[in-house]
């Protein structure tokens, strides 16, 4: 595939890290750091329009038949909501002249991406649009395929946004952009060299995740001051001067962040296994994961990848060259820097790991019950297509396991809904940890789980 400019990519590209819409949105000399980084996220444009309301509305002219008939000619407003579950929007959580949460509209009715294209979505199992929930439900590869189908524009290099629904190629995104960057942000005449890399699709984190965290990103990459880092997919904004000087509404962003709390578990809990399981995950899994309650305490650990076994793509498959070069940029020109060398992948805080399915940084297993068990991942899987559809029992999506891949002859967007883990990238293999635990033992963990 190709993507139709370089502003295109940084402008559908998933972004920076924001928090759940919990305070109201107030801008000016009287609102808090946090306040005024919630209104940044919300009501600031960081880019130039991509699409425009009467584009959206014309999409639906190059679905397939299937998804035609899914649009109903007497509802006005059905081709809108069949066009949010064809690409993995979901209705704004505050007034966006009738857009998704994942664009900001313009008063003119143009669409700007803003960081919930991949960090802003439904909550499973009620639906609710939630902005710092990962979007497990994003096909952007889809809605570019039909932009491209609809103007003929294609861009100059290939690029791929997605393989599966739900994931990313993000951090390709960011190098592309960045290689086109000299140290200042001024455009280069000609891209640096970055070496080899391979694409590799990413399962957004939950950006509640944030305020524990002493490094970006799962390969522990970026350490110190997150303000600069978290602006890289402004870089479509051709004027590098412009992009270094929304530094200080990032850093009202970055304020925002540390105020989220993860969902809570909306269905009912067993408190006395829930109980037990404390006990059994603070000896199996806090070493890793941490300690939660009032004492509780993150280590910010970063496991060898020969040691927790999952896809190691994502640590080989970004090239060293890349982490060099940011290092020497404005980005990293502040109090952060880079690890130029991750040895492996840094085990996330658990808070709200319910509302964060599928599993893995490249969501390769659809539940917990499957994390701990060896058995329980699918190979081949497509989940459930109501987002409300949530398996309480194993703790994660409802998914139907499949014999094979999609077939190679299946529309494009048919394709990516099936989760082939035997492609690059997304593995589905390693975490052995839980394999020791009895049933009996893997229930209690799953439990109290639950109760973060």
């Amino acid at each position: 595939m190709f993507v139709r400019s370089l502003r295109l990519i940084a402008l559908l590209g998933c972004a920076c890290v924001a928090a759940a819409l919990f305070i109201s949105v107030r801008s000016g000399a009287e609102a808090t750091p946090a306040e005024r980084g919630l209104h940044n996220l919300t009501h600031r444009a960081y880019g130039a329009p991509i699409m425009t309301d009467a584009l959206f509305a014309r999409l639906s002219s190059v679905w397939e038949p299937e998804w035609k008939a899914k649009v109903d000619a007497n509802d006005p407003a059905s081709a809108r909501r069949v066009a949010f579950e064809r690409y993995g929007f979901s209705e704004a959580a505050w007034d966006n002249r009738g857009g998704p949460m994942q664009f900001l509209v313009t008063p003119q009715g143009g669409w700007v991406q803003t960081c919930m294209l991949c960090h802003g979505g439904r909550v499973p199992g009620t639906g609710e649009s939630r902005i710092g929930m990962p979007n497990t439900e994003l096909d952007m590869q889809t809605l570019y395929d039909d932009i491209t189908r609809m103007t003929g524009f294609k861009g100059p290099f290939p690029l791929l946004f997605s393989m599966s629904r739900g994931r990313t190629n993000a951090f390709i995104f960011s190098l592309e952009l960045l290689r086109r960057r000299n140290e200042d942000l001024s455009r280069r005449n000609d891209p640096a060299p970055m070496g080899d890399y391979r694409d590799m699709d990413l399962d957004p984190i939950p950006w509640w995740h944030l305020k524990k965290k002493t490094a970006l990103y799962v390969d522990g990459t970026v350490r110190g001051d997150f303000a600069r880092p978290i602006m890289q997919f402004t870089m479509g904004e051709p004027d590098g001067a412009k992009i270094r000087s929304w530094e200080s509404d990032f850093r009202d962003v970055l304020a925002y962040l540390k105020t989220i709390e993860a969902p809570k578990y909306p269905f009912p809990v067993d408190r006395r296994l829930a109980d037990e399981g404390r006990s059994v995950f603070n000896r199996t899994c806090a070493e890793c994961h941490g300690t939660y309650g009032a004492q509780g305490k993150y280590p910010n650990r970063v496991v060898p990848v020969d040691v927790v076994g999952t896809d190691s793509l994502r640590l080989t498959g970004l090239p060293r060259e890349f982490r060099a070069y940011f290092q020497k940029t404005w980005f990293a020109a502040n109090d952060s820097h880079t690890v130029e060398d991750p040895p492996g992948y840094v085990a996330p805080p658990l808070d709200g790991v319910w509302a964060s399915a599928p599993y893995f940084h490249n969501g390769s297993v659809p539940t917990v019950y499957g994390v701990l068990t060896a058995e329980a991942r699918p190979k081949y899987f497509r989940r459930a297509s109501d987002i409300k559809a949530y398996d309480e029992k194993n703790l994660g999506l409802k998914y139907e396991a499949l014999s094979a891949p999609a077939p190679t002859d299946a529309p494009g967007e048919a394709r990516r809904r099936v989760i082939d883990t035997t492609l690059p990238g997304l593995g589905n293999g390693g975490h052995h940890f839980g394999f020791k635990l009895s049933e009996r033992q893997k229930r209690q963990v799953i439990e109290y789980l639950k109760t973060l």
